[in-house]
């Protein structure tokens, strides 16, 4: 049974990037202390921890130090050896599972789980050794392991393309993308939002809330996530992503932990991911949770003096990490009330 973890007590958080920092920014308000684990001494993360630890996500003994000073452990993002979750968490207490870790790190068995779960993907072939595979017709080709925002990412058409450890996924129209932000406490499965997102380059530009999803489609996606959380030994935030292709409603991949969509919460909801998800690692009630129309865009390095004098003629809600703004790196988002539409803002 998972643990109830009062304020006044220690966090750890694996990761000081943008999710770090909003996670460790909503368990302060609540009273609770945060020790931050990331190898770099500049992350964004690091000033609102009463701790930090400079260390590589692969240094086992740094981690276990971690796990050793918290009363509950989690982590930003899921590129982190869950082998050794797997034997920390048999002496501490990380409540988001090593099973699941393993499977949403791995493209192949993270479809596998969802069709054994009779929800649907997108066909795919999956490539270890063998490249050796005829194809007659274009694919997107992913590696198997540690691809985001488009990164390990292209299509191919001829098998002299195709390359080892990795899935070839076919490719589907698309109606819409949507991402079910989930929560599982001790008590029950909430749902935080549901978003239709819009993405540019691979990269998310835009969220909003409501979307433009029928009843039917979003019932059917929520039901979908329901299935997994219930069929995992989870606690926290969990997103799932879907196409919705002629129609249909088809899973894309699992993201573990909190989600850039799920920013979109931080003026959309009555409670935003990051305190539900504090609330549930901590064995706490997290309860229902309703949202009003909301848009988010993400702010990319070379935006944010575009933002920066929007906030000075639009009323919005402005989040910036204190990142170094480089090309295409997220340093920021800003949240409006409403369905709003940016004009001249990174069109193409």
């Amino acid at each position: 049974m998972i643990k109830t973890i009062l304020p006044g007590s220690t966090i750890g958080i694996i990761g000081g990037g943008q999710l770090g920092r909003m996670l460790a920014m909503s368990a302060k308000e609540m009273g609770y202390k945060i020790i931050i684990l990331d190898p770099s001494t500049e992350c964004c993360g690091k000033i609102f921890s009463d701790k930090f630890i400079n260390a590589e996500f692969s240094n086992f003994e740094k981690i276990e130090e971690l796990c050793k000073l918290s009363d509950v452990v989690t982590f930003e993002f899921e590129n982190i050896d869950a082998t050794a979750l797997a034997r920390l968490e048999k002496k501490y207490n990380l409540v988001q599972s090593s099973k699941v870790l393993k499977i949403t790190q791995h493209r192949y068995f993270e479809k596998e789980f969802a069709r054994s779960l009779n929800i649907p993907t997108v066909k795919y072939i999956c490539i270890e050794e063998n490249v050796n595979i005829d194809i007659k017709k274009t694919y997107l080709m992913k590696t198997l392991r540690f691809g985001y925002d488009g990164k390990g990412q292209k299509r191919i058409s001829k098998k002299e393309d195709i390359e080892q450890h990795t899935i070839l996924e076919e490719i589907v129209s698309l109606d819409k993308e949507i991402s079910v932000v989930a929560v599982k406490d001790k008590f029950e499965v909430q749902i935080v939002a549901v978003v239709e997102n819009e993405h540019r380059n691979n990269i998310l530009y835009r969220s909003k809330i409501p979307t433009s999803a029928t009843n039917e489609q979003e019932n059917l996606a929520i039901e979908y996530t329901k299935r997994i959380l219930n069929n995992i030994d989870y606690y926290g935030v969990l997103t799932v992503e879907f196409f919705i292709s002629d129609g249909k409603v088809i899973f894309n991949e699992i993201a573990p932990r909190v989600h850039n969509s799920g920013h979109i919460t931080m003026q959309s909801a009555t409670k935003s991911q990051f305190r539900a998800h504090i609330e549930a690692i901590c064995g706490l009630r997290v309860g229902k949770i309703i949202n009003k129309e909301t848009t988010l865009y993400n702010i990319l390095g070379q935006d944010e003096e575009y933002f920066k004098n929007l906030i000075t003629k639009k009323q919005g809600y402005l989040h910036l990490y204190e990142k170094e703004p480089r090309k295409n790196r997220k340093i920021g988002h800003i949240n409006f009330y409403g369905d709003i539409h940016l004009g001249g803002h990174n069109e193409e």
